[in-house]
C-alpha cells in the first residue's frame, strides 16, 4: 500500500500541468536571478562567494515557497474530497499513508535542486568549491525542507483544511525567513542572536556562508549550524506523530 501511495502521489505530482508550471516558475527565477549575477553592473562587483551564496538563498527560498504550498494540499486535499475515510477502510495504514505523501512531496524540492544545479556550476565557474557547495545545498535543503513537510502534515492532520494549513504555514515560515534576513549588527543583540542561532533558516544560509567564505567543506566543520537543523527536523517529526496520534483517535483510522 505504501507503493501504492508513492506511485500515485509520484504520477499526479511530476505529470500534471501544476508540476510543469512550477518547474517553469522555478526555471525562469533561476534564470533572471543568474542573469542579474552575471551582466548587473553592480552584482557583477560582488566577490563570486557571494553571488553564490545570494543564488543558494533564492534556490531554497524559491523551493520552500513551492513546498510549502504544495505540501498544505497534499493530505488536506484528501479530506476535502472526501476520499481521507474511504482510503483508510482499505488496508491502509496511517505510517504507510503519510510516509508515501511525504516522499513523493520531497521528489518536488529534488526536481527544483536538480534545475537549479547547472545554474549553480554557470555562476561558480572558476571556483574550486563547487562540488562542495553542491552537496551541502542539496543535503542542508533536504533537511530544512523535510522538517517544514513533516511540520506541515502534522498541521494538517490538525486543521483538515488547505485554507487554514496554508495560511498558518505561511505565518510560521515568514517568522522564520524575516529573522535570518537580518543583518549582522541586528544579531548582536541577546535575543537576535538567539534567533539567529535556533532558526533552521538562518543555520542553512550560515552553513553555505562558512563554506564559501571560510571554505569549510566537511561536515564537521559545519557541525554547530547543521546541528540546529536536525533538531528542527526532529520537532518537526514528533509534531506529526502527536497531530497523526490525535486524528486516530478521532475514529476515522481503522487500520494501524
Amino acid at each position: 500500500m505504501f507503493k501504492y501511495i508513492l506511485v500515485n502521489e509520484l504520477r499526479a505530482l511530476l505529470y500534471t500541468w501544476k508540476s510543469m508550471v512550477w518547474f517553469l516558475i522555478t526555471s525562469v527565477i533561476f534564470s533572471f536571478a543568474s542573469y542579474l549575477f552575471l551582466t548587473d553592473k553592480e552584482l557583477s562587483l560582488l566577490d563570486q562567494s557571494e553571488m553564490l551564496w545570494l543564488l543558494s538563498k533564492v534556490i531554497i527560498g524559491t523551493a520552500l515557497m513551492i513546498i510549502t504550498v504544495d505540501a498544505s494540499s497534499t493530505i488536506t486535499g484528501e479530506f476535502e474530497k472526501e476520499t481521507a475515510e474511504s482510503l483508510f477502510l482499505t488496508p491502509l495504514s496511517l505510517k504507510d499513508f503519510v510516509l508515501g505523501k511525504l516522499l513523493a512531496s520531497l521528489s518536488l524540492w529534488i526536481a527544483i535542486f536538480l534545475i537549479a544545479v547547472p545554474y549553480i556550476i554557470v555562476v561558480s565557474a572558476g571556483s574550486h568549491v563547487t562540488a562542495a557547495f553542491i552537496m551541502f545545498v542539496l543535503m542542508l535543503g533536504t533537511m530544512l525542507i523535510l522538517g517544514f513537510q513533516m511540520m506541515i502534515f502534522g498541521i494538517s492532520f490538525l486543521f483538515r483544511s488547505s485554507k487554514n494549513t496554508l495560511t498558518t504555514s505561511l505565518v510560521i515560515l515568514l517568522a522564520l525567513v524575516l529573522p535570518a534576513t537580518f543583518s549582522s549588527t541586528l544579531k548582536n543583540n541577546p535575543l537576535s542572536h538567539f534567533l539567529s542561532v535556533t532558526n533552521p533558516i538562518d543555520n542553512v544560509f550560515s552553513s553555505l556562508d562558512n563554506v564559501l567564505v571560510d571554505y569549510q567543506t566537511t561536515l564537521t566543520g559545519n557541525l554547530k549550524y547543521v546541528f540546529p537543523v536536525l533538531i528542527f527536523c526532529f520537532a518537526a517529526f514528533a509534531f506529526m506523530l502527536y497531530s497523526t496520534k490525535l486524528f486516530k483517535r478521532s475514529g476515522v483510522v481503522k487500520n494501524d
